[in-house]
C-alpha cells in the first residue's frame, strides 16, 4: 500500500468573535475575497453533543457562522464565529500549537501599513530576518496581531537565502530559484 499524496495546506481555521467584522478586516487588510458563507446568524446555530464530539469543541459551544475567505495563492482562511462557556485568550508565540500563520508579500512596508489601517497592530516595524538560513539584505519579517488577536507574520524574501546551499528543496515562493 502506498502512502497518500498530500497536495498542500488547504485552509487555516480561525475562531473570531464577530464574523462580519473579521470578513471586513480580511478584505481591507489583505484584499481578501469571501468565497462563500455556509451559514450565518440568520440560520440555526451549530451546537450539541455531536458537533462537540466531531470537532473537540468545549461543551456548550455554539457556532453562529462560518465563511471561507481567499487571500492570494495560499491556503484559504476559514472563519468561525463561535461562542461558548470556555474560550481562552488568543495564543502567543510561546504557547504550544499553532501560534501564527505567515503571509508572503513583495512589499512588506506597504502590506503592514495596509494591515494597520484596517485595524491590525504591528508589534514592530518590518525588520531583517535574524536566521542565518533566511538572511538577505532585503529579506524582512514583521509580526502583527489582528483585531481579534490572531498573530500573522508578514515575510518577504527577495534575496537568495543561504538554505539554498544546504538542500534542493525549496519553499513555495522560492521554487523559481531552484
Amino acid at each position: 500500500m502506498t502512502a497518500p499524496q498530500i497536495r498542500g495546506v488547504n485552509h487555516i481555521g480561525i475562531t473570531v468573535p464577530d464574523i462580519e467584522a473579521a470578513k471586513s478586516f480580511l478584505v481591507e487588510a489583505f484584499g481578501g475575497q469571501v468565497i462563500y458563507q455556509s451559514f450565518g446568524p440568520q440560520d440555526p446555530a451549530r451546537q450539541g453533543h455531536e458537533f462537540e464530539r466531531a470537532t473537540g469543541a468545549y461543551p456548550g459551544t455554539v457556532v453562529r457562522a462560518q465563511a471561507m475567505v481567499k487571500i492570494g495563492t495560499g491556503p484559504d482562511i476559514e472563519l468561525f464565529e463561535m461562542h461558548g462557556p470556555k474560550q481562552g485568550q488568543p495564543v502567543t508565540p510561546s504557547d504550544f500549537g499553532i501560534t501564527h500563520f505567515g503571509v508572503y508579500t513583495d512589499d512588506i512596508d506597504a502590506s503592514v501599513e495596509r494591515f494597520e489601517k484596517a485595524g491590525g497592530t504591528a508589534l514592530t516595524a518590518p525588520r531583517a530576518i535574524p536566521y542565518a538560513t533566511e538572511k538577505g539584505s532585503g529579506n524582512k519579517v514583521c509580526y502583527c496581531r489582528t483585531p481579534w488577536g490572531t498573530m500573522i507574520e508578514f515575510i518577504t524574501t527577495p534575496d537568495r537565502m543561504a538554505y539554498h546551499d544546504q538542500t534542493d528543496l525549496r519553499r513555495w515562493q522560492d521554487e523559481e530559484c531552484a
